[in-house]
C-alpha cells in the first residue's frame, strides 16, 4: 500500500511544453541554432572560395610568367655595360650598322665597327636608346636570339635566330643567311659576334639612331659576311 504522502513521477508533456510558457525559450533556442548553422555554412563557403581564388591566383601567376617569357627568357643578363662612349647608327634601307666612339670633343666621330644587319621593315625610324639586356631573347616558341639589347622603341638588337633556348648549336641558318637583307621576323638581327660586342660594350642608355638611309664615312667598309650552307652554329661564335 502506497504512502499517501508519496506522489508518482509525472510524465513530461513535450507538446504542452512547447505551447506553454516555454515557447519563448524554445523560439530563442531555435534562432540561436539557426544563426549558428548559417554562420557555419558561410564559413565553409568562404573557405571553399578562398581555395578557388588561390588556385586562380597561381594560374594567373603562371600566365604572367608565360607572358614575360614571350619577351625575355630566364637567362636575363646580370651584366650591364656602363660604357657610354658609343653610339649606334643603323641604315634601315641598306641593312647595315655603324658604331661610333666619342672623340675628345664629346662628339661621335670615331668609327669602331661597321657591319651588315637585318632590319625589320616595320622598325621605327628615329632616335632611341638601349633600355634592357638579355643573354637570350624569346621571339616565339621556336625562335630565340642571343645577346639582346632592347631599345626603348621596342626594337631589339640581337643575333640571328636559334631554334632552342640556351642552345648555341641550334642556329636557324635561314635567319643567319638573311643578314644584310630585310628581317624575316622583326627587329634587328646580326651575327653573334657583333651582337655580343654591343651587349658587352654599349651601356644602358647608349643612343641608337635608326635612319632610312645614310652613307658610310670615307674609307669605312663593312665587315665581310659569308653565308653558310650547313651546320647549326654561328661561324662568328668563338666564345
Amino acid at each position: 500500500m502506497l504512502d499517501n504522502g508519496f506522489k508518482g513521477k509525472k510524465k513530461f508533456d513535450f507538446g504542452k511544453w512547447i505551447t506553454g510558457g516555454n515557447s519563448k525559450i524554445y523560439l530563442i533556442l531555435m534562432i540561436v541554432v539557426f544563426v549558428f548553422l548559417l554562420f557555419a555554412l558561410k564559413t565553409v563557403i568562404k573557405m571553399h572560395q578562398d581555395n578557388i581564388d588561390n588556385e586562380n591566383g597561381e594560374a594567373t601567376s603562371e600566365d604572367v610568367n608565360n607572358d614575360i617569357t614571350e619577351e625575355v627568357t630566364e637567362s636575363e643578363s646580370n651584366y650591364v655595360a656602363t660604357n657610354m662612349s658609343y653610339c649606334i647608327k643603323i641604315n634601315k634601307s641598306q641593312n647595315f650598322a655603324v658604331i661610333y666612339q666619342m672623340d675628345e670633343n664629346q662628339e661621335y666621330t670615331i668609327v669602331v665597327k661597321a657591319f651588315k644587319v637585318s632590319v625589320s621593315e616595320d622598325a621605327s625610324v628615329g632616335e632611341t636608346f638601349i633600355s634592357r639586356k638579355a643573354l637570350w631573347w624569346k621571339v616565339s616558341d621556336t625562335s630565340y636570339c642571343r645577346y639582346a639589347s632592347k631599345l626603348d622603341n621596342s626594337e631589339v638588337l640581337y643575333s640571328a635566330a636559334y631554334y632552342y633556348n640556351e642552345t648555341d648549336n641550334s642556329l636557324n641558318k635561314n635567319s643567319y643567311n638573311n643578314i644584310g637583307n630585310a628581317s624575316l621576323d622583326g627587329s634587328i638581327h646580326m651575327t653573334v659576334s657583333n651582337a655580343k660586342w654591343i651587349y658587352e660594350n654599349c651601356g644602358i642608355n647608349t643612343p641608337v639612331y635608326i635612319l632610312d638611309n645614310f652613307d658610310l664615312d670615307p674609307g669605312v667598309t663593312l665587315e665581310e659576311f659569308e653565308t653558310i650552307s650547313s651546320g647549326y652554329r654561328d661561324p662568328t661564335d668563338t666564345k
